[in-house]
């Protein structure tokens, strides 16, 4: 599964880094992505509840990035190459990369708000549907 998912911590600094947090009493400031080219730029909530999730799907071409804002998630992933699964806990600060052929379904723990970006245009032929996760 560590070849198809990469989670960070943007670090909390006030020093001068392309990519960082910085928390301050009139609030956040999160310098996310610095240098890399992006197509697409998405935001989404997510509430808590049964059936309440995002995704259930997996790309073949495209790899994804998503920042945490705000909130607690649970990510179901499945590794549709070696049938691997896994159950991961997102929280606000992380930014992960999920590569191709990685099947990934959020679920809010609390209530969420997600950042996706990533560099082509949105393809609704690389979509593909997925129910087996753990």
């Amino acid at each position: 599964m560590t070849q198809k998912i990469n989670i960070d911590e943007l670090p909390v600094t006030a020093q001068f880094l392309r990519e960082k947090r910085l928390l301050e009493d009139r609030g956040e400031l999160a310098l996310i992505a610095d240098g890399q080219p992006f197509k697409h730029l998405g935001y989404f909530s997510l509430n808590p509840g049964d059936n309440h999730f995002r995704g259930g799907h997996y790309h073949k071409v495209k790899t994804e990035h998503f920042y945490v804002i705000s909130g607690e998630l649970e990510v179901s992933l499945v590794d549709l190459e070696t049938d691997e699964k896994a159950t991961i806990r997102l929280r606000s600060g992380h930014r992960v990369e999920i590569r191709p052929m990685c099947a990934h379904r959020f679920r809010a723990v609390e209530h969420a708000q997600v950042i996706e970006y990533y560099d082509a245009l949105y393809d609704p032929e690389d979509d593909h549907p997925c129910h087996d996760f753990a």
